[in-house]
């Protein structure tokens, strides 16, 4: 059962273990001048705890409390515990709003505790919860109750109501008593969560919605969150993932500062393309926050991308870095060019033209190797000549696959063997990219000097914007001529 988008404690307690009741206030002592030591609260409310435990019949009692606490997305995260000793005794229904029950004093005291949620089983066993909105004593031994929305249906003789506690586990720890297979005994112990009952009744819960995401060609979004069920925000569907994220901070002083994110293992989420070779793209992720009535208004809390990912046991975790990490990043030297430095097929810088320079070719098979090695045919027909050159392709790319199967590597070697292509990757393909009549696209690499054999000269044409020393000098030759040896030692200017 769900109310106010909570979970309902489901299960029965098992009376025949004793039921802990524990009640915490925090007391402060203060010293005025000599006087007497006095003692001040500093809480609004009196935190309840209990201590119970049930008894669990079945592998599908097990199955059934694994899915509770999966629900919660985490076993921190609050929930309705019917309170186990504090019940009402139903004495006569009025409407679905109102009934009555034995006088026990609630007409003083509802408005004394936040705990002003009950809920009703009735006798055909369905159950159903309100929130009171005023108890009056009827003077003979009776009080009437008054509920904020109606029920399903009134109370009527059968009724059973119970206070609503809202309350957390207080550990997330698990430990069984088994006294025959499939039988057990799990001990819980909970705590109140007092200053929490007005975000839970208006539905002022955060919720936090993660969005992955890949560029071209993976071109994949994954939209997940960590409420207890599916969120519809501005038009996407987020589905319910368990997931963690860490503090989020802000600061000003321009340094990097990593999300850690934890999520349940799955072969469909997205850090599963991390397990063996990375996905060769960025996986970018965007954090966000919203709240149960108005999903729409989202506020962006974090944009990163994933980096040390630990794809394997009971939990899967990463860092996400924000685009501060760039600036840790150290420039290659000035030999790489000044205009011209990466991207050979950029069509700002090198302007290469990609498809003059690229080719499909199929998997014929896969040599053993310390690199992994493929052997693949060309599958139009006669190729250029040039194209069968030695490291003809040496420092391009293969690209193979679309969406969370997409494979890229670097080009370490090209061999033509007078009737297919080998190719030297910088990694192994992932299993699925390695069967016998795959396809990959591969480009021919440079090696951004001007008259290499890969060079921007004589195998692109494209000196023009190469922008960097066609010669490095070892040696300054302006500052040459400024030392001189002595015969006592050292070097003078």
């Amino acid at each position: 059962m769900i109310y106010l988008g909570r979970q309902v404690f489901p299960f029965s307690i098992q009376w025949a273990e004793a039921i802990e009741r524990s009640i915490e206030l925090d007391l402060r002592s203060n010293l005025v001048g000599f006087g007497a030591e006095y003692f001040t609260p500093t809480q609004t409310y009196t935190v309840n705890g209990w201590s119970f435990a049930l008894f669990l019949r079945s592998g599908a009692d097990f199955l059934a409390f694994e899915d509770f606490c999966d629900a919660l997305i985490g076993r921190l995260n609050g929930f309705w515990l019917p309170c186990p000793t504090q019940a009402a005794r139903f004495s006569a229904g009025i409407s679905t709003s109102q009934f009555k029950i034995v006088a026990e004093g609630l007409a003083e005291t509802w408005q004394a505790r936040p705990d002003q949620n009950l809920i009703f089983t009735f006798a055909d066993g369905t159950q159903a919860a309100g929130l009171i909105q005023g108890v009056v004593d009827n003077g003979d031994g009776t009080e009437t109750v008054t509920l904020t929305a109606a029920l399903a249906q009134a109370p009527a003789a059968g009724t059973n109501i119970q206070r609503l506690h809202y309350v957390r586990f207080a550990s997330d720890t698990e430990e069984y008593e088994f006294e025959a297979e499939n039988k057990g005994v799990i001990k819980l112990t909970v705590a109140e969560l007092p200053l929490e009952y007005a975000a839970a009744e208006t539905g002022l819960q955060p919720i936090y919605l993660y969005h992955y995401w890949m560029d071209a060609p993976v071109k994949v979004d994954w939209y997940h969150t960590s409420f207890a069920a599916a969120v519809v925000s501005n038009g996407k569907l987020f589905s319910s993932w368990p997931t963690n994220h860490g503090e989020i901070k802000k600061t000003t002083d321009m340094n990097c500062n990593p999300v850690d994110l934890t999520v349940k293992p799955d072969a469909l989420h997205p850090l599963a393309m991390f397990a063996g070779m990375p996905p060769g793209k960025t996986l970018w992720l965007q954090i966000s926050r919203c709240y149960l009535p108005t999903p729409d208004d989202t506020k962006n809390l974090f944009n990163g991308f994933v980096k040390l990912p630990e794809v394997g046991g009971a939990q899967w975790k990463a860092k996400v870095f924000d685009r501060l990490d760039w600036l840790k990043t150290k420039s290659p030297t000035f030999y790489l060019g000044t205009v011209c430095n990466y991207d050979l097929y950029d069509a700002f810088t090198c302007k290469v033209i990609r498809a003059n320079y690229e080719t499909t070719v199929t998997l014929v098979n896969v040599v053993a190797g310390q690199l992994p090695v493929i052997k693949v045919s060309f599958n139009f027909g006669f190729q250029l000549a040039k194209w069968q050159q030695d490291d003809w392709f040496k420092g391009g790319l293969l690209e193979t696959n679309l969406g969370i199967q997409y494979d890229l590597r670097s080009i370490v070697r090209s061999h033509w063997n007078g009737a297919q292509l080998e190719l030297t990757l910088n990694a192994p393909l992932r299993a699925f990219n390695v069967a016998a009549g795959t396809q990959y696209q591969i480009t021919a690499g440079c090696d951004h000097t001007s008259n290499g054999v890969n060079g921007c000269g004589p195998k692109f044409n494209n000196f023009a914007n190469f922008g960097a020393c066609a010669v490095l000098l070892d040696r300054n030759l302006m500052l040459k001529g400024l030392n001189a040896n002595v015969s006592q030692g050292g070097k003078k200017a």
